[in-house]
């Protein structure tokens, strides 16, 4: 069994933990760990002597983190990942990335984004398993330095410029409506007329919304904010079927706009860009097979913006 430092941390110890942790109850991880209970139990019980408190609260109903189980589980994750790529890496699979690879996407391009990179990812890297999560920037961003995902997309709004982050794609603010409204058929909309329009948007906290209530308050505009969602998908529903409004890019709406579900008017004066970046965990070193997807990821995401 590896042990990580003299003190008898065993990574065997800290994967159970995880389990537990992801299962909320010990019989379903020890069962998942393929290992009795008691065996499973005794594990856990060895790992919390060794770091000097308890890490789960057993209940009637499973297991919750304690505040100790809290700070301990993404440094958990950092350590097995870490093991898993000096594995990876003295087995000589850097050839052949291998392993599980958490990917952050925002919810305007989790479709189709979720199904290309799968595809894409499956073909020319059939070992590497994919695990999806759809959050909004800020949501990204934290998973991102909290090591709980790999890689990540998020989206910026303000001009600015960032080391070691690559934009991979700029994208214009559209007014998104259902065909027959009262801007339909229109090249571009003046952000001013938004504040007329029943809008659905984004739950704060959000930077879209923030800069856009930035924006409509330097110019007294009043914004009728009608509903607020927490993903695309419920945005684009709200939009064909209760006559409402949403800001999104334009590729966040293509299937519906090819279809002649929606229509997508450029916001003017002032004009607002979405600019999408890439990023990699900086928790742990990226394995061969977090680079790839990083890579597939980036050349994708590029892709619609053409």
């Amino acid at each position: 069994m590896l042990i990580l430092d003299r003190k008898g941390l065993q990574i065997e110890d800290l994967r159970h933990f995880v389990q537990a942790a992801e299962h909320g109850s010990l019989t379903a991880a020890a069962t998942a760990a393929g290992v009795a209970q008691s065996a499973f139990s005794r594990q856990l019980s060895r790992l919390e002597a060794t770091l000097g408190g308890r890490l789960l609260h057993r209940t009637g109903r499973g297991v919750v983190l304690t505040e100790l189980g809290r700070h301990v589980l993404p440094r958990a994750h950092a350590l097995l990942a870490d093991a898993s790529a000096l594995v990876e890496e003295a087995g000589g699979n850097w050839q052949r990335p291998t392993g599980v690879v958490n990917v952050g996407l925002l919810p305007s391009m989790s479709r189709p984004m979720t199904g290309r990179l799968y595809a894409r990812v499956s073909e020319a890297f059939p070992d590497i398993q994919l695990r999806v999560v759809e959050a909004y920037s800020g949501q990204i961003e934290v998973m991102l330095a909290e090591g709980h995902i790999d890689v990540g997309t998020f989206n910026r709004y303000r001009p600015l410029q960032r080391e070691n982050q690559d934009a991979v794609l700029s994208s214009p603010l559209c007014l998104i409506a259902a065909p027959g409204g009262p801007h339909s058929g229109k090249a571009s909309v003046r952000f001013s007329a938004l504040a007329g329009l029943p809008l659905v948007m984004p739950m704060r906290p959000n930077s879209l919304r923030a800069l856009f209530e930035e924006v409509a308050g330097r110019r007294r505009l009043s914004m009728h904010v009608a509903l607020e969602v927490s993903s695309a998908t419920a945005m684009k529903d709200a939009v064909m079927s209760c006559g409402l409004h949403a800001t999104l890019p334009a590729h966040a709406v293509q299937d519906e706009l090819a279809r002649g579900l929606l229509e997508c008017m450029p916001i003017t004066h002032p004009a607002i860009r979405q600019t999408t970046f890439i990023d990699v965990t900086r928790r742990r070193p990226a394995s061969s097979a977090v680079r790839e997807v990083a890579r597939l990821l980036s050349g994708l995401v590029r892709q619609l913006g053409a």
